[in-house]
C-alpha cells in the first residue's frame, strides 16, 4: 500500500505487477535491435502517446481541467529541441548548436516555462473557457511558425541532425516514459496529488479548507506541459523532422484525448491501457479509412464517454476484478 512518506511504495508491494512490467520494459528494449523499422516506429509513437496521455490525465484527470492544447507543449518542445540540434537551418547561430540530450532538456523546460507564464492568464478561465483559451493558445502558436518560415520552415517544415542514432534515442525514451509514469505516480500518490483531487471535486468546498486551487492547478499545468515537451523533444530527434502543420497539429490533441478516454481518464494505468488500444485501432483506420480516421477517433471518445465512461481499464476492472487496489488505497490511506 502506498504511503505519503514513500508514494513509491505501491509500486513495489505487488511482485506480479513488478515482474510483469520488467518483462514488458525488456520486451520494448529489444524492439529496435529484433524488429523491423515499421514496427520500431509504431512502438515508438506508443511511448509518445503513453508520455502525452500520462501528463495531459494528470492536469485533465486528476486536477479537472480540461486543456485542449496540450499538443502546443508537445510542438513546441519538439521545435526547441530541433532548433539547439540544427540552429543553421532555422537561421539560427551555430554558437547555440547543442547535444540531443540537452536539446531535449532545454525544450521540456521551455514548454514548462511557457505554462508558468499563460497559467495564471488561462486559469482566469473555466470549465469550456478554459479548453477554448487553451485551444486557441495552440493555433496561435501554430500559426506563428507558419509564418515566421525562417525559423520553421514554414508548412515544408525542415529536417533535423544528431548526434544519436535511432536505437539510442528509443532507449532513452523508454527510460524517459518510465521517469515521466514514476513521477505521475509519485505526484498522484501524494498530499499534492490528493489537493488535485480535491479541486477536481469540488473547487469551492477545497478552498474552504485551505487548498489554494490555483497553486495546485499551476503546478499540475507546468508538470504536465514540461512532459509533453519532453515528448516532443524525442519526437523531434527520433523522426528527424519538424513541420508546424504536422508537430503541432490538431490530431495529436485527439490521439491523446483518445488514448485517456480509451483507457480511463483520472487513473494511472487508463493511458498505458489506452495507448495499446489506441494504436491497433490507429494502424488499421490509417490503413483503411485514410484521412478519415481522425473523424472516426473523434466518434469513438463521443461513444465511450457516453456508455463507457470509466474507460476500458474501470470497465475490465469491475467484470473481472482487479488486484491493483494502489490507487484506491493510497486515497483511502491519505483521507485517515
Amino acid at each position: 500500500m502506498a504511503s505519503l512518506t514513500d508514494p513509491f511504495e505501491g509500486i513495489f508491494d505487488n511482485r506480479r505487477r513488478l515482474a510483469a512490467s520488467v518483462v514488458v520494459l525488456l520486451a520494448l528494449a529489444v524492439v529496435p535491435f529484433t524488429t523491423t523499422p515499421y514496427i520500431t516506429d509504431i512502438v515508438f509513437t506508443g511511448l509518445v502517446f503513453v508520455m502525452l496521455g500520462v501528463s495531459w490525465n494528470l492536469i485533465a484527470g486528476y486536477a479537472g481541467q480540461i486543456s485542449l492544447g496540450h499538443h502546443a507543449f508537445f510542438g513546441l518542445g519538439a521545435f526547441v529541441s530541433a532548433w539547439l540540434t540544427t540552429p543553421a537551418r532555422a537561421n539560427l547561430p551555430e554558437a547555440i548548436q547543442s547535444p540531443a540530450l540537452l536539446a531535449i532538456a532545454v525544450g521540456a523546460l521551455v514548454a514548462g516555462l511557457l505554462a508558468l507564464v499563460l497559467g495564471p492568464i488561462l486559469f482566469r478561465l473555466t470549465g469550456h473557457y478554459f479548453a477554448i483559451g487553451t485551444l486557441a493558445v495552440a493555433a496561435i502558436i501554430q500559426l506563428v511558425l507558419l509564418d515566421q518560415r525562417r525559423f520553421s520552415g514554414g508548412s515544408t517544415g525542415y529536417y533535423v541532425q544528431n548526434n544519436l542514432g535511432d536505437s539510442a534515442t528509443f532507449l532513452l525514451m523508454l527510460a524517459a516514459t518510465v521517469l515521466v509514469v514514476l513521477v505521475t505516480y509519485a505526484i498522484v500518490n501524494s498530499r499534492f496529488g490528493l489537493g488535485m483531487r480535491a479541486i477536481h471535486d469540488d473547487e469551492d468546498a477545497a478552498s474552504s479548507l485551505g487548498v489554494n486551487p490555483l497553486r495546485y492547478k499551476m503546478i499540475a499545468f507546468v508538470v504536465s506541459a514540461a512532459m509533453a515537451g519532453l515528448a516532443g523533444g524525442f519526437y523531434a530527434q527520433f523522426t528527424l523532422y519538424v513541420n508546424p502543420d504536422s508537430t503541432l497539429g490538431v490530431p495529436w490533441m485527439v490521439d491523446t484525448l483518445v488514448v485517456v478516454v480509451l483507457g480511463g481518464m483520472g487513473t494511472m494505468v487508463g493511458p498505458l491501457v489506452g495507448t495499446g488500444l489506441f494504436l491497433s485501432l490507429d494502424t488499421v483506420l490509417r490503413e483503411t479509412a485514410g484521412e478519415f480516421a481522425t473523424t472516426i477517433e473523434g466518434a469513438l471518445i463521443i461513444i465511450f464517454i457516453i456508455f463507457v465512461p470509466g474507460g476500458l481499464y474501470k470497465l475490465l476492472s469491475d467484470r473481472y476484478g482487479s488486484d491493483d487496489a494502489v490507487e484506491g488505497d493510497t486515497t483511502a490511506e491519505q483521507a485517515e
